[in-house]
């Protein structure tokens, strides 16, 4: 299996993020760790590098709010990240208030 070099972009503060090495291209909404920070996927580039695909990225916790340029766009990529996630509890699939543990598929 080839693996994959991203260059991940926060879109929020307009940094460039430590590379990633991943088995397969993550899709919009998919949930990627940095250095210890969960972020989503929001942007392909859709010509990759010979080396690499760099990605937009947006954290799942957003320390100055007030900082982003399209609140919008936040939003609505923050809501597709969303739908990937998964409420559990002993019984299987639940609501957020009856689970114990949320999941991010």
């Amino acid at each position: 299996m080839n693996k994959v070099v991203l260059k991940p972009y926060d879109v929020v503060i307009h940094e460039d993020l430590p590379e990633l090495t991943v088995d397969q291209l993550p899709g919009d909404g998919d949930p990627l760790e940095i250095d210890g920070q969960l972020y989503f996927v929001c942007e392909q580039n859709e010509k990759p590098d010979a080396d690499y695909r760099k990605i937009g990225v947006i954290p799942l916790v957003v320390r100055d709010p007030a900082k982003i340029s399209d609140i919008r766009k936040y939003i609505d990529c923050l809501s597709l990240a969303h739908r990937k996630v998964q409420f559990i509890n002993d019984k299987g699939a639940t609501d957020l208030e009856n689970c114990n543990k949320m999941v991010i598929s």
